[in-house]
């Protein structure tokens, strides 16, 4: 019953509940397992949102799929904040309807937006613990206006500290590249954050979606408040880096559900084989069950909390897919990679060890992925690297360049990088890699030494002897936010232009354009461009969209591994609300089709 209909005010209903604590929630929410629930492995995610995200649906954003979907995955507690927080003004209806629609469903657990920016915000945070009972709040300094040092948010911690309730951060939402132009909010500065814990030793405050780099991970790590989750943190081994370098206890699941897809940070914390079977119990549900519980010690004696469940020894962690399709099926898939970029900006000094040690690193994953082919970019001594000394070395020395592909000569498919800038070196390079060599097509940089707009004159005569030889072309393409970020980089539009000269030629949108709603719709009318799917966060919807507009015949599949990882991208199309055989097509079948094509060409 509202508190309008019990006749009493907010702050009537606020007084009535303040001595409540946080605790009679959870103790309505969770029950103590039995013994037969202990030997199952678990997940607590501690990072999804609830409603409608405000610039497009998502596959997900009705709550009862949502639910069904992290049930599927062993998701058994999720705490769940709301978009509604981001951009309305009216908090208090924004918690209650969060609590209302988490009271649905005994795995959610609301944490109620806070926005300090907010004339008597003070009143919705006692509302969200006193009333509303929740462990924790949410905050988006971001969107609402304010950095960490303003005194209103350490007035904020102060009081949550008090109430040992955990203040979540939401460092980011979306890559700052794919933004609504009219909607523009940079990475959350967290150079404050060590300042700030300093003056509030007993807060407590988990970062979402942050990407912590050093130097000032380090000074996070040395504040024992500060823990981190896994949504965001990308590249194949980045989660287990993470976890080392951060003290015991601190790295939380987080999946930001559903604005990105919830089984690519599953894969992600095992793809790389780096984490035994206790250590990914630790991460999926230990740290935060410890978490909650600090949360709530003054409570202790109101609250039953669920045991946390461990991965049984008998498991082994080196066989663990959760999230992926069986390996059987992704076997029948036959996954060929058209976007493998080990050591991409350069092989190392020496032409190839860097290059060499990159490959090794994503075996595990590859395998894990059941991928049959990779196709990476490599230098020919074209100037598409910084190192005047590799270049001359790549030139005299070819062997150099083929080192990889002798050690892996079923695993690998090679393409050159191209410099458009240099046209007769780069077509004398055209006959010696592609013509007399072992390279299938070439690759289109927009960054380096090597990178020019695709629309330039000097790739007429290129494209025109690249397709003379047959070759692929892959011209790597982004539309960000606020514009190009260097004179090299080329749009799917203008990509679309040069198509359009060359109709018979066939071209790979890489990365789709990265903001993929207008990338999409920028080839749409172009037959002769494929998109390649890799490059951005596992963002829902990308893969519905391309299929929906293009036709799945015109995607082609792409893990930008080892600096991405395989469950961002793989899941990318396992997981899409497509047919079996539009995956095949995606997967390995386009790809497979469009060298084949080349080499009918060729004879």
């Amino acid at each position: 019953m509202s508190p309008s209909a019990r006749g009493l005010t907010r702050r009537e209903l606020l007084h009535c509940a303040a001595t409540a604590g946080i605790a009679a929630v959870l103790g309505n929410q969770t029950s103590q397992a039995t013994g037969t629930e202990d030997a199952l492995p678990t997940i607590i995610d501690t990072n999804v949102s609830l409603f409608r995200w405000p610039f497009r649906r998502l596959p997900l954003d009705e709550t009862s799929l949502l639910v069904q979907k992290l049930r599927s995955l062993g998701v058994v507690k999720a705490w769940a904040g709301s978009y509604e927080g981001l951009l309305h003004r009216d908090h208090s209806s924004v918690n209650q309807r969060l609590t209302a629609e988490c009271q649905k469903y005994p795995e959610l657990i609301p944490f109620g937006t806070i926005n300090v920016s907010l004339p008597d915000w003070e009143d919705d945070f006692r509302y969200c613990i006193a009333v509303h009972k929740m462990p924790g709040v949410r905050v988006h300094p971001g969107y609402h206006g304010y950095a960490l040092d303003d005194p209103r948010f350490l007035e904020l911690m102060k009081l949550a500290a008090a109430q040992k309730c955990l203040v979540q951060i939401a460092v980011s939402l979306e890559d700052t590249r794919t933004q609504s132009h009219l909607v523009r909010v940079p990475d959350l500065d967290l150079s404050p954050l060590p300042a700030l814990m300093k003056q509030v030793p007993d807060a407590k405050v988990q970062l979402l979606n942050a990407r912590p780099r050093t130097p000032l991970l380090k000074q996070l790590d040395e504040l024992p408040g500060v823990y981190f989750d896994t949504a965001r943190v990308d590249g194949t081994d980045g989660v287990p880096n993470l976890i080392k370098a951060c003290p015991e206890g601190r790295v939380l699941f987080g999946s930001h559900a559903p604005f990105l897809i919830p089984e690519a940070p599953l894969v992600r914390v095992y793809e790389s084989r780096k984490l035994d079977a206790s250590s990914l119990a630790t991460l999926l549900s230990g740290n935060a069950s410890r978490l909650m519980a600090s949360c709530q010690e003054s409570h202790a004696s109101a609250v039953r909390v669920r045991k946390p469940r461990s991965v049984p020894t008998t498991i082994d962690a080196e066989k663990i897919h959760a999230g992926l399709p069986g390996q059987e099926q992704l076997k029948r898939y036959r996954i060929w990679d058209s976007y493998f970029t080990p050591s991409h900006s350069s092989p190392g000094r020496d032409g190839s060890s860097r290059l060499i040690a990159d490959i090794e690193r994503t075996l595990p994953a590859a395998r894990t992925g059941q991928f049959e082919k990779l196709c990476y970019f490599a230098h020919v001594g074209l100037g598409t690297t910084s190192d005047p000394q590799l270049e001359q070395l790549l030139r005299s020395q070819p062997e150099v360049v083929l080192k990889p592909l002798q050690k892996w000569p079923k695993l690998l498919i090679g393409m050159m990088q191209l410099n458009a800038n240099d046209v007769p070196a780069s077509l004398a390079a055209l006959d010696r890699w592609i013509k007399d060599g072992p390279m299938r097509g070439v690759y289109f940089a927009s960054s380096g030494p090597g990178a020019m707009t695709c629309t330039h004159p000097n790739f007429n005569p290129l494209v025109e002897r690249i397709g003379e030889l047959n070759g692929v072309i892959m011209q790597h393409t982004w539309f960000k936010t606020g514009g190009k970020g260097g004179p090299g980089e080329s749009t799917p539009a203008e990509l679309a232009i040069l198509a359009k000269r060359f109709p018979d030629q066939q071209f790979l949108c890489a990365h789709a354009g990265g903001e993929w709603e207008q990338g999409i719709r920028a080839v749409r009318d172009c037959g002769n461009i494929l998109v390649e799917t890799s490059g951005f966060d596992p963002t829902a919807g990308f893969i519905e969209m391309a299929v929906r507009e293009l036709g799945a015949e015109r995607v082609v599949f792409g893990s930008h591994l080892p600096s991405r990882s395989l469950g961002t991208e793989l899941c990318k199309v396992t997981c899409a609300q497509i047919t079996e055989p539009e995956k095949r097509l995606i997967l390995g079948e386009n790809y497979r089709r469009l060298l084949a094509a080349q080499d009918r060409k060729a004879d």
